[in-house]
């Protein structure tokens, strides 16, 4: 059991503790008379003989509780204990109601309600906090009407000093057993704590994963040898520390969600030290309030069986993925989260469909997904069946055409040359039909059938489709393999295009420019109003499209100051517009709406400025302007 220590200022009171002690049996070894002046140093030899719990009065208990940080139970006064005090006071006064003063430090005050009408007479409660109140309190007292003044040893001494008669409080024996009582209750349950901490370190340290406790504040609490290894720290050396100084690559904003119960867990895939984990993370509730964490590594099993002299090839034929989750760089709530469901999607070995426009982020997604998988050390071969026809599909995936002999015995298809690793398919929506049911036929699920295209008695291949199409559209119009767009389907992702995410398109931009800009030795600032412009473009080929863009805006720019008009006019030229009228191919100058509307009125008045001000209800300078910052002033006279 934990050792308790009972520390108290008088002889009386340590006599009626033992009698109490004695009479309900209890275990207290440590029992003392002390000072005040003495209450921390003696609080502190106490515990150096093993006290795990103090329990004190008054002054002496404060003085323990701020100067230490062991468990205290404070000795309060019993509603008995005040009630035979004013007995005592009517009786040395010998008034019917006479006035009280109760002067006591306020972690020893009961609760007094009603104690004037239970007794008849006229209290007055001051509670102190410092002995050197006592004076000034003892002065209001007079003011008062104080007839009698109940307190401690320093009180009735500074009170009698003043004149007045004083009744010293002592313990009962209802205080000191239920000071005992709630010592006792505190001494089972550290016990208890005690025991299941034993246990929960046991566990930790037998577990074949690695486990990291947090409190609600996200501070490390404990953490198992598995992890220490990892992390090349004892658990001792971070105990105390923010979770994310110790793991930055944890996302932040995650943990966060976790302790601030937005999610209740978290399963994500991860890479650390070169191997792929499994990290799950889960708040632990009690009452309906977050106490911490629980966060577990498990490692994934290597499933790339392949052997040397075929890992060495496949690496010499560039069939690896470079890209890691890492390396996608996003400021956008929506592509965190893509990101973040493409972690977990890690986890599984299920085909995983990726939509996204031209120069989106999907072939690095693939590579990123392979790379927290378990298939990271195999290979990761990418095949675009786009403008392929049948027999050259066939021979990219498969290898050739069934029963065909090859010249060159070694042909090998992306099914083949990625055997335990992943194959990325790049325009799925191309296939011939022919090709989408054999891959239908070979990796349905729970079927793996043998075909006269390949044996696959050890085909182990996980595959990841990209397209720019709606599927399930060409699904409908018979367009697409209906089992194979539900086979693909089930693990999707959605690449949203740059103009949907503004915080990584300005920083595209910048930093396109910026590379360029060194790249050529140059200089060069965008205005307000061209960077405005090029924010405002819809850039339908994302990056390819910005970073090409942007190369041209730096070579050609002779201006250290870029505005709108060369911006508007540059993109105008590389991205025309062509349309379709009456049979022939028309190219429109790209233009925004507003331009285009100035471009009406100025040809509706035949270039008259003053009529198109007027129906603008702008003055002819800020039309002007207006014209400038579209590059079409020079289409017409200043009429």
């Amino acid at each position: 059991m934990t050792k308790i220590a009972l520390l108290v200022p008088y002889e009386s009171i340590l006599q009626v503790a033992e009698k109490v002690i004695e009479e309900h049996n209890y275990n207290i070894e440590y029992k003392k008379v002390i000072q005040t002046e003495d209450a921390v140093n003696e609080a502190r030899m106490a515990i150096k003989s093993g006290a795990r719990i103090i329990i004190a009065r008054g002054f002496q208990a404060k003085l323990i509780k701020d100067y230490t940080n062991i468990p205290l139970v404070e000795m309060r006064f019993h509603a008995q204990e005040i009630g035979l005090l004013l007995k005592r006071a009517k009786a040395i006064l010998k008034k019917e109601c006479p006035v009280v003063g109760l002067i006591v430090f306020s972690n020893m005050l009961c609760n007094m309600s009603h104690m004037e009408e239970l007794f008849n007479v006229k209290l007055h409660i001051r509670s102190i906090e410092q002995n050197d109140e006592v004076p000034g309190v003892i002065e209001e007292m007079k003011g008062l009407g104080a007839e009698l003044i109940i307190g401690g040893e320093i009180v009735c001494r500074e009170a009698q000093m003043a004149g007045f008669p004083v009744l010293p409080y002592e313990s009962t024996e209802e205080s000191v057993l239920e000071a005992l009582q709630i010592a006792e209750r505190m001494s089972s349950a550290t016990e208890t704590e005690k025991e299941t901490k034993a246990q929960f370190e046991t566990v930790l340290d037998t577990a074949f994963h690695g486990i990291v406790k947090v409190d609600a504040e996200g501070k490390i609490i404990t953490l198992n040898r598995l992890v220490e290894n990892l992390i090349g720290k004892t658990a001792e050396e971070v105990e105390g520390l923010e979770f994310k100084e110790v793991f930055p690559w944890f996302e932040g904003e995650i943990f966060g969600d976790i302790l601030s119960g937005k999610r209740e867990n978290y399963s994500t895939s991860l890479q650390f030290q070169g191997k792929s984990w499994i990290l799950l993370a889960a708040s632990i509730r009690y009452d309906d309030q977050i106490s911490g964490a629980i966060i577990s590594l498990q490692r994934m099993e290597d499933f790339a069986r392949s052997g040397k002299k075929e890992m060495q090839e496949v690496y010499l034929q560039g069939f690896t993925a470079q890209k890691t989750f890492r390396d996608i760089r996003t400021k956008n709530r929506r592509m965190q989260e893509i990101l973040d469901k493409a972690r977990k999607y890690a986890l599984s070995d299920s085909p995983v469909m990726i939509y996204g426009e031209i120069g989106t982020e999907y072939a690095a997604v693939a590579e990123a997904i392979h790379n927290n998988s378990v298939r990271r050390t195999g290979p990761f071969v990418s095949v675009n069946v786009r403008g392929l026809e049948y027999s050259r599909q066939m021979e990219a995936l498969f290898g050739g055409e069934p029963g065909e002999i090859k010249a060159e015995i070694n042909i090998k298809g992306a099914f083949t040359l990625a055997s335990h690793g992943t194959v990325l398919i790049n325009g799925i929506e191309h296939l011939n039909p022919r090709v989408q049911y054999m891959i239908y036929r070979i990796f349905r699920p729970g079927y793996m059938e043998k075909t006269d295209y390949l044996s696959v008695e050890n085909l182990d291949v996980r595959i990841i489709v990209c397209t720019h199409k709606n599927l399930k559209l060409l699904a409908e119009e018979e367009k697409f393999n209906r089992e194979l767009f539900y086979f693909l389907q089930g693990l999707t992702l959605e690449i949203p295009p740059l103009r949907e995410r503004a915080e990584d398109l300005e920083e595209c931009i910048d930093q396109c420019i910026q590379e360029n800009c060194r790249k050529y030795n140059k200089y060069l600032k965008l205005t307000k109003g061209g960077r405005d412009r090029l924010l405002s473009f819809p850039w339908e080929g994302n990056l390819v499209q910005i970073r090409s863009f942007c190369e041209r805006l730096v070579l050609e720019t002779e201006k250290r100051s870029v505005s709108e008009t060369e911006i508007q006019n540059l993109f105008g030229s590389l991205y025309p517009l062509v349309r379709r009228v009456k049979g022939e191919e028309k190219i429109v100058v790209y233009n925004s709406k507003e331009a285009a509307d100035l471009s009406a009125l100025l040809k509706k008045h035949n270039g008259n400025r003053s009529l198109v001000a007027q129906e603008m209800g702008i003055s002819t300078t800020t039309l002007w302007r207006r014209m400038k910052k579209f590059g079409i002033e020079a289409s017409y006279d200043s009429r």
